[in-house]
């Protein structure tokens, strides 16, 4: 007896020292927040001096972070805006956090109610809400502070839902193995309206033995939606389905509209090595070759072969060819700033040594070496860089890698994300699927032969000069 009172006293410290350590954490969460937004400050004041327009000044203050802390930028981001909330509009909320009594997660749920709650009801309710928040979970905190704020102001809550209507948005990133997360922020009618269209799919386009559940044809419904067959094709497999007769008319999915990078090898079943899903990264063989099944090919060559024809003269001229932009991005992969993960696709090409307008000859060229991707934001970063405007330091290296230093001094270098999966460096043995089948074996549907300059719905391969010459010489013959 008296063991196992020792032992049920043991737990109450336990659990006490529970308390203890995350509100120091608690206490150190607000304090690093704190020490962004300082920065963030220091770094838009010094930018704006240097004629940065309000707009982006100081917005590089995230990137930096990144490199210093290797975080994601979108999370310093996060913290900074949470700062700034905590500096200006939430003194209570700010005061709790820094003393431990509230942790992030119970500042994010009072931060994300109170976002278009007008100033003299903020004044009033923000105390009240931080209070309660400090003996409450998240989720409690947000149910309870939408009930007192629409009690508070009733009139001002169709104002309110407009304004986070208009906040709406989409996203998708990246999971584990091969899925994807969707995050949307939909008005509630729509939300609602989105949600009872996949339930009626998933309960009336397939018969009572398709064998996926609920959730799987919901999100098979969702992706049926967008591709646009508008529809489910039942996979029960009987030959006597009745929903058969409207599969056989159903329309035939678009064509893949996303850009993968892959070795010829790995295209053809040779090889296993992964390939590279923009803005996802790394997926295995199979699902790239069953992506390729309605996919376009544009061949990426092997660099030191890539020089066009007449491109002397390509070279004057800002924008890059088509052939010189696909090949950029496929090498590249996702911007070449550190910590973004923005596909290559949706980037801009950006000159590292600037191109001279008013006189070409003496700019940098558009050429591949000289051009790399970098989203819209890090192309700011990169140019205020280059007018000594934000500390920053941006150089090229060899083999398309590129260095960047702080205002600090701290330095990152950044290698491309495309290369090792147009280029793998290791042979890996084939164990799943075969190669992907010729088009004329498919569906007339299917085109896999051109090449199709300047599309940005593309499987990009690498195959050597050699390989090519092998293959028609092997399709010539069997055609003969």
């Amino acid at each position: 007896m008296g063991e196992f009172a020792d032992r049920w006293a043991n737990t109450f410290e336990v659990v006490e020292q529970l308390r203890v350590v995350h509100s120091r954490i608690a206490a150190l969460q607000a304090e690093e927040a704190a020490l962004m937004t300082r920065l963030y400050e220091a770094r838009r004041a010094e930018q704006i001096d240097l004629g940065v327009g309000l707009l982006y000044a100081g917005e590089s203050t995230a990137t930096e972070i990144g490199v210093a802390l290797k975080m994601s930028q979108r999370s310093a981001d996060n913290l900074i805006n949470i700062g700034l909330d905590l500096e200006h509009r939430l003194p209570t909320t700010a005061e709790a956090f820094a003393a431990g009594r509230i942790d992030l997660a119970q500042v994010r749920a009072i931060r994300e109610t109170l976002t278009n709650v007008r100033g003299d009801q903020l004044a009033e309710l923000e105390p009240k809400i931080a209070a309660y928040a400090e003996n409450a979970d998240p989720q409690r905190v947000r149910r309870t502070a939408r009930r007192w704020i629409a009690e508070a102001d009733p009139e001002g809550q169709a104002v309110r839902r407009k304004e986070a209507e208009a906040e709406r948005y989409v996203s998708v990133n990246a999971a584990d193995n091969g899925t994807a997360v969707v995050d949307a922020v939909l008005p509630a009618a729509g939300g609602r309206t989105l949600y009872e269209k996949l339930r009626e799919m998933a309960c009336t386009q397939v018969c009572g033995e398709d064998p996926r559940t609920q959730n799987q044809r919901r999100a098979d419904a969702l992706v049926a939606l967008a591709d646009g067959t508008g529809r489910l094709t039942c996979q029960c497999g009987r030959a006597d389905c009745p929903r058969a007769p409207f599969d056989a008319v159903a329309p035939m999915p678009r064509k893949a509209l996303v850009q993968v990078g892959v070795s010829a090898e790995t295209l053809a079943g040779l090889q296993d090595n992964p390939a590279l899903l923009a803005g996802f990264g790394a997926i295995d063989a199979d699902l790239a070759r069953q992506i390729a099944r309605y996919a376009r090919f544009q061949i990426i060559t092997d660099a030191d072969t890539a020089v066009e024809k007449g491109s002397g003269v390509k070279e004057l001229t800002y924008r890059p060819t088509a052939r010189v932009a696909a090949r950029v991005r496929a090498l590249d992969g996702i911007c070449r700033a550190p910590g973004c993960q923005v596909p290559a696709a949706d980037t801009d090409l950006d000159h590292q040594d600037r191109f001279d307008h008013d006189n070409p000859d003496n700019g940098g060229p558009t050429t591949e070496h000289n051009l790399g991707a970098r989203c819209r934001r890090h192309h700011r970063l990169k140019t205020l860089a280059d007018n000594n405007r934000n500390g920053w330091k941006v150089d090229h290296l060899p083999d398309r890698e590129v260095h960047w230093t702080t205002p600090t001094g701290d330095s990152i270098t950044t290698t491309p994300e495309g290369t090792p999966y147009l280029f793998p460096s290791e042979p890996v043995p084939p164990v799943t699927a075969a190669g992907v089948p010729d088009a004329e074996t498919i569906s007339p549907f299917i085109d896999a032969g051109p090449v199709i300059d300047g599309l940005m719905e593309m499987m990009h391969v690498y195959c050597t000069p050699s390989q090519r010459k092998a293959y028609w010489r092997t399709r010539r013959a069997s055609l003969t």
